[in-house]
């Protein structure tokens, strides 16, 4: 508790500290406003505490006697654009692109930035992330680790038959988005999502991957005059996957997600939504937790911005899974949790930065009776967590490198559900 006051004690500090220079350098810009050491100051200072009117006020001081100052021209598209001013982004990158001498580092940057803002003034925006590359699992078929199965409640070696295997494997992730813009004064819009995922493994290819996902529907504002930043969105979803070339699971379903963008430093994101679920178990050595049936789930993404290149990202969830064997049916309750920091990459002339995202879930299931082809007199509950961190390295405006590393693990009252894994997955990326 004392650490939490102390660092408490330690951020309300450092934000007087802010304050203080910032209205000190205020006065000094205003006695001196032709100091562009100053002024720039000021500006970085006042970005600092989160107040982008009063640093864009400074630079539009600066650009009324230097109205060529590239510097300047290019802080100020910066910032309109982090504040969505699309149009004014364009208009100050633009000048900034125009100035002869515009560094080479600010010249990369503005080649990124200024077609990302001319997207966004475009009712139709397209946006993709696609990556490939190589990974290897440590336990490929999620079997147990301890040697002995539970099969109508007595208990019986594994056998050597199916060993814990390890493998390498090929892998492709695409991430599509479109979002058709109506152009009205509320800012309403359609929002298309697919996510597509496949992976071929070295030798154990029973377990080749693959999934589908695309979800699409309104993202409406409720009432812009009175509760602005507000917006709701229902939605349509459905998935396919395949394990081993056959049928793994399908759904279909709906949801509304409500939007809270109210305040600069945070915002929330209550998301419900209902399933029809599908399930073939294809695998020799799988017995899956899943069965036919509906679920439902329920969850709350709260973002809370720390500064412009460092967020938390807290996430709980609840899922109950009514399926069609009672066997199979269960309660779920958890969290994720992830931290987003940019930096600066390791070369000037990279335009963007880097992202490195630890991240980690636990996951508590309490399934409502007993398998009895796995012990008819206990029921099966589940304690399972997983974390990591993903690194996301971009070297051009559209090119880069991204890589992971998570270790998972779930423990259960059942030997059979037992198990963990390392999954370590590196390969280039490409955004458009």
């Amino acid at each position: 508790m004392s650490v939490a006051f102390a660092a408490r004690a330690d951020g309300r500090a450092e934000h007087q500290l802010l304050v203080a220079a910032q209205a000190r350098l205020l006065a000094e810009t205003l006695h001196a406003p032709r100091n562009l050491d100053l002024v720039f100051q000021y500006v970085h200072v006042s970005e600092a505490l989160g107040d982008y009117e009063a640093a864009i006020s400074a630079l539009e001081r600066v650009l009324a006697f230097a109205p060529h100052l590239a510097r300047a021209n290019f802080e100020l598209a910066t910032l309109y654009f982090r504040l969505g001013s699309y149009d004014n982004a364009v208009h100050y990158f633009k000048a900034a692109g125009a100035a002869p001498d515009l560094p080479v580092t600010l010249r990369a940057r503005l080649t990124a930035y200024l077609p990302e803002a001319e997207k966004q003034l475009q009712p139709i925006r397209w946006s993709g992330f696609l990556q490939t590359g190589m990974g290897y699992q440590s336990n490929v078929a999620a079997l147990p680790g301890m040697g002995t199965l539970s099969l109508f409640g007595h208990t019986a070696p594994q056998g050597a038959n199916v060993p814990r295997q390890s493998d390498g494997e090929v892998f492709g992730l695409a991430k599509i988005s479109n979002v058709y813009d109506f152009e009205n004064q509320r800012g309403d819009r359609i929002e298309t999502n697919f996510v597509g995922y496949g992976t071929g493994q070295f030798a154990l290819s029973q377990f080749d991957l693959g999934y589908v996902e695309a979800d699409i529907g309104p993202r409406l504002a409720l009432d812009p005059a009175t509760w602005p930043g507000v917006t709701i969105k229902p939605y349509v979803v459905g998935n396919l996957s395949w394990i081993g070339g056959a049928p793994y699971l399908n759904s279909g379903g709906a949801g509304v997600t409500l939007g809270f963008e109210t305040a600069r430093d945070w915002s929330l994101q209550p998301d419900v939504e209902w399933r029809r679920l599908s399930v073939n178990n294809p695998g020799t050595y799988q017995v899956t937790a899943l069965g036919d049936g509906d679920y439902i789930s329920a969850s709350v993404d709260g973002i809370y911005r720390l500064t412009d290149l460092m967020s938390l990202d807290v996430r709980p969830i609840y899922v109950r899974a009514a399926a069609r064997n009672p066997w199979q049916s269960f309660n779920q309750g958890g969290f994720q949790i992830s931290f987003h920091d940019e930096f600066a990459p390791p070369f000037p002339w990279m335009p963007l930065q880097w992202t490195a995202i630890p991240y980690f879930s636990a996951l508590w299931d309490g399934f409502d009776a007993p398998d009895g082809a796995v012990n008819p007199y206990v029921r099966r509950s589940d304690f399972a967590y997983y974390g990591g961190i993903l690194l996301d390295m971009p070297i051009s405006a559209n090119f880069g490198l991204s890589g992971m590393v998570q270790y998972a693990r779930t423990n259960s009252n059942l030997p059979n559900f037992t198990n963990d894994d390392v999954t370590v997955l590196f390969g280039p990326t490409a955004r458009f």
